[in-house]
């Protein structure tokens, strides 16, 4: 029997103070200060066991059993966000962490975000009230509506998980077709209609079928500004412009001028947002391995990628450039092939290709480089900073805006600054909490909605 057996056994019998005078002879961990914090909260002191959990996860950030501990008490403190952020930090997740953070969302009158987490529940526990807990909310709130989502093939990436959340609550049918007949069929059934990017898609929909009551919703993502795609739309049969940033609205100002006057009381920013539960949270520290997770073409400006390396192996040549994403452009294929091997940085590239399992990618990495020329987002740099990973931003138009602006550069002689920088996982995952969470996402979304 361990010592802390023997001190579990004390706590099931209720003799804390035996309990505690043998933790207090302990030397600090995080296990110490975690049961310290039990014992606390069996004697009804939970501002003490609130504190003697925060010290047991300073000692351990990722320490699931203190987790769970500090944000149930959290919880009854009322304090039902920061609950649910130190939850979405538990790499093991069980039916209980999951009917937790669903009570979180339940308290946060995010009700569809609730419905997710006890539809997860559920699916990983046989309790029947957990089963009736789901199925009685959900009987509350579903709606007899049908949700149509239309998006062209390949581009229906950003919205699998806000249909896997929405169909709790609506009857979501996901178009993903060319089809003429397919598009105006699901569009006569629906009640709501979301046009998932404003391209082709939303140029046959809004000139080719009547609005009539409809509630219909277009996402403007980013492409789509920066070329003639808006004057095409008939905005006319569009109640709501869903941007994903305020800088997209800045450039449909700046190149569509007459559409935006057009547009602009109509439309609504909704950031992106990110499936924490999906990226598992690890203290990460400075050294030498950095990520680059995109496609290999011209607006990410991956010849800079090459540039930068070069740079940091004359610092030190341990620095390693791990690049995750296809060539999309033959030229480019050709030309990594030719400077890797005639400007010696053999030994500081890998090039890996197209990678499925990101999260996996990312594990043993430092860093994350980002040298795009625009993006309406950046979701490599936002599941990078989710991991705990310091983020090395180029400083494309809006970048200031959506990340810590000390992670932004200009010039890539600026990057050694941001790397002797305080590196804090935990600054870098919590920036994602406070802004791109799927959860922040999926409320705004559902206030549309209704």
């Amino acid at each position: 029997m361990t010592v802390f057996d023997e001190i579990k056994r004390m706590i099931e019998k209720k003799e804390f103070s035996k309990a505690k005078k043998i933790l207090e002879r302990m030397e600090d961990d995080a296990e110490k200060y975690n049961t310290l914090g039990i014992i606390c909260y069996y004697e009804g002191n939970i501002d003490e066991a609130s504190n003697y959990f925060r010290k047991a996860l300073e000692l351990n950030p990722v320490h699931d059993d203190a987790l769970f501990n500090y944000s149930k008490v959290l919880f009854e403190k009322g304090l039902h966000f920061e609950s649910w952020r130190y939850l979405t930090r538990i790499n093991r997740k069980t039916w209980e962490i999951f009917d937790m953070l669903g009570d979180t969302q339940l308290r946060q009158n995010n009700l569809a975000m609730a419905l997710h987490y006890y539809h997860k529940a559920v699916e990983l526990s046989n309790l029947s009230e957990m089963k009736n807990k789901y199925e009685t909310l959900k009987n509350q709130l579903k709606k007899a509506l049908r949700l149509a989502i239309f998006c062209l093939p390949r581009l229906d990436n950003f919205i699998k998980d806000i249909v896997s959340v929405l169909s709790e609550i609506y009857e979501v049918e996901v178009v993903v077709t060319t089809d003429g007949r397919q598009i105006a069929d699901a569009y006569n059934r629906a009640d709501i209609v979301w046009i998932e990017w404003a391209n082709e898609m939303a140029i046959y929909i809004t000139n080719n079928f009547p609005k009539n009551d409809k509630k219909v919703i277009c996402r403007l993502h980013s492409y789509e500004a920066l070329g003639n795609y808006p004057e095409k739309i008939n905005w006319t049969n569009v109640d709501t412009v869903v941007l994903v940033a305020d800088h997209i609205e800045s450039i449909l100002k700046a190149y569509h001028e007459n559409v935006y006057k057009k547009i602009r009381e109509k439309i609504k920013i909704i950031p992106n947002g990110v499936n924490l539960n999906r990226f598992k949270y690890t203290i990460h520290s400075p050294g030498f391995n950095i990520a680059v997770v995109a496609n290999i073409n011209y607006k990410k400006a991956p010849e800079m990628w090459l540039q930068v390396i070069g740079m940091l192996k004359k610092i030190d040549e341990r620095y390693t450039l791990h690049v995750a994403g296809g060539f999309q452009d033959l030229r480019y294929l050709h030309y990594f092939k030719y400077l890797i091997d005639d400007a010696g940085l053999r030994k500081n590239v890998r090039l890996y290709g197209f990678v499925k399992n990101v999260n996996e990618f990312l594990e043993d990495k430092n860093y994350l480089l980002s040298t795009s020329i625009h993006e309406s987002f950046g979701y490599n740099i936002a599941e990078a900073m989710a991991r705990g990973i310091k983020p090395i931003i180029h400083n494309y138009a809006g970048s200031k805006k959506q990340w810590p602006k000390e992670l932004v550069y200009n010039y890539i002689h600026e990057i050694p600054r941001i790397l002797n920088q305080e590196y804090s996982s935990d600054e870098y995952r919590k920036h994602i909490e406070l802004n791109y969470s799927l959860e922040k996402q999926i409320k705004t979304i559902y206030s549309i909605l209704i």
